[in-house]
């Protein structure tokens, strides 16, 4: 008996051209394998009405077949890459087996299909193959007085994407397959939600681009609004006529690509807002020191306003440099000083009523001393920072004898916090947070450290007796401890500066029991923060 012998990546020239010719061993010879032109990858798939080619590379057989399902036919190559219109390769008339050694199976329904190869020899043989990175062998079954080897390919064929939406308008969904027109006040969202199940799709993205008037042509890019979410809640800002529509598509590794768009037939007609034009959440000072203030629609362009606002800094009115509409959201109005802020300061922001409107034409409401929320750049990341993104930033520390663990019971903002707790005889409670960059720590600056405590009520030791610190790693000379000096029962803000050049790469929090070890607490932490401090002249 001869072994079989592993296929060799060279044989896959046997595929240039798709050529169709027999091969014949230059001695007698018994062995087995096989091909495709998906490589020998076990997870064979393919979009519907695309095709596959199989080559059986064994030698010295003495009968050989391939087997397809009724709903898919053999086509005769060679076949070009480059051509798209197969129907022209199909043999006819169609059969479900062949005895050639390469055969281009074109797979013309959807679904898990099977290419069955069935090779008798006269002598035993083995298959040595590798699946998922795990060599395996399959050794050929003796019926009667041949050996058998029968192998089936599983092959999935994906079926074109077809869009599913449904579109809302508040609270009402509306027919987009229609004609009629969806109207929508100026500053409202339309909620776009893709329902696309067939063909497996993998997302899709939204655009919402102005309709055109007939015979205008595009003279920019007409996509004034997209997304990539399901559901998508677009806000439309400006009056006028737009279109939706949304591209699906289906990508990953080893998945075949499509992509398919579908436009919503409702036209959508942006009327002004009946609401009033007033200022709509916070009014926030960004980095570079833009004073922000946000509105519930897009503003006009407008110049020589600034005289109808007023900024207090520290009880003081400072000279305002330029109020104008925000480059890329129009519903902001930036407001840029004259002089430097600081974080410290305490700003208001006043808007007496001038001649600034919305893009559909509505007046812009005066408001009066609006308070600033000042720009925090926490260097710090999110995930260890507020514990809102991460649930393993925070891990017990490698000596912890309590308990250390993300908690829901209490929070300071968001809804985790991180829960250190001690019981009487333990030596500790301890956690640690590892920075995947480490934060690096400018000479002559002087940084501001703080995070939110919050002390359960019924701890023992809460007295002064025990103690919490907070280390910045790897500086183990700088600890930020207190001595729990606060009431019980609710959160407190923990504050210390900092100057130091030696690169945090850890957190390490820990509570220490008194004397006596009698100390029993639960204490949660929030919001750890490292900002560069700032004082006014």
């Amino acid at each position: 008996m001869k072994n079989a012998i592993r296929i060799l990546a060279v044989l896959a020239i046997l595929f240039v051209g798709c050529d169709d010719n027999e091969y014949e061993a230059p001695f007698p010879f018994s062995d087995v394998g096989f091909y495709t032109s998906k490589g020998t990858a076990d997870d064979l798939q393919i979009n519907l009405d695309d095709y596959l080619s199989f080559t059986d590379l064994s030698q010295g057989e003495e009968s050989h077949s391939w087997k397809i399902e009724s709903t898919d036919v053999f086509l005769e190559g060679p076949i070009d890459r480059t051509d798209s219109i197969l129907d022209q390769f199909i043999i006819e008339p169609r059969v479900t087996s062949s005895f050639e050694k390469t055969v281009h199976v074109l797979f013309q329904s959807s679904g898990m299909k099977k290419v069955r190869l069935y090779n008798t020899f006269n002598e035993m043989v083995t298959f040595k193959g590798n699946r998922a990175g795990e060599d395996y062998e399959m050794a050929a079954v003796k019926k009667g007085d041949l050996y058998v080897i029968d192998t089936t390919f599983m092959v999935k064929v994906y079926p074109k994407l077809v869009p599913v939406i449904k579109v809302r308008n508040g609270e009402v969904t509306v027919n987009h397959e229609a004609n009629d027109t969806i109207y929508i006040e100026a500053g409202n969202t339309l909620e776009f939600t893709d329902l696309s199940t067939i063909g497996e799709p993998t997302g899709r993205s939204w655009n919402i681009v102005k309709a055109l008037k007939p015979g205008e042509e595009v003279t920019e890019n007409p996509i004034v609004s997209s997304s990539g979410d399901s559901p998508a809640n677009i806000a439309f800002n400006k009056l006028g006529s737009f279109r939706a529509s949304m591209n699906l598509s289906r990508s990953g590794q080893n998945i075949p690509g499509d992509f398919a768009n579908y436009v919503v037939n409702a036209p959508i007609r942006v009327i002004p807002s009946s609401k009033p034009f007033e200022l709509t959440g916070d009014i926030r000072e960004q980095e570079d020191e833009t004073i922000q203030v946000p509105y519930n629609g897009e503003f006009t362009t407008f110049g020589g306003q600034e005289e109808f606002f007023t900024v207090m800094v520290n009880g003081e009115a400072f000279e305002i440099a330029s109020v104008g509409v925000n480059v890329d959201d129009a519903t902001k109005l930036d407001i840029k000083l004259a002089a430097p802020i600081y974080r410290p300061d305490v700003i208001t922001v006043s808007y007496a009523g001038g001649t600034i409107e919305s893009t559909d034409t509505r007046e812009a409401l005066p408001f009066t001393d609006e308070p600033v929320l000042m720009s925090t750049v926490n260097l710090i990341p999110e995930a260890i920072a507020g514990l809102e993104t991460g649930a393993d930033s925070w891990v017990p520390f490698w000596s912890n004898k309590g308990i250390a663990e993300y908690s829901t019971e209490q929070a300071a903002t968001g809804a985790y916090s991180l829960k250190l707790q001690i019981a009487a005889g333990q030596d500790n409670a301890e956690a640690g947070a590892t920075f995947e960059n480490p934060i690096i720590f400018e000479a002559e600056k002087t940084y501001v450290v703080s995070y939110d405590m919050y002390i359960a009520p019924g701890a023992v030791g809460a007295d002064g007796t025990s103690s919490t610190g907070l280390f910045l790693l790897q500086n183990w000379g700088f600890q930020f401890w207190n001595n729990f000096a606060h009431p019980v029962g609710e959160w407190k803000t923990h504050t210390v500066d900092y100057q130091s050049t030696t690169p945090l790469s850890q957190f390490y929090l820990r509570i220490l029991p008194n004397a006596e070890k009698t100390t029993d607490m639960t204490v949660y932490y929030d919001n750890f923060t490292i900002l560069e401090k700032e004082v006014r002249p």
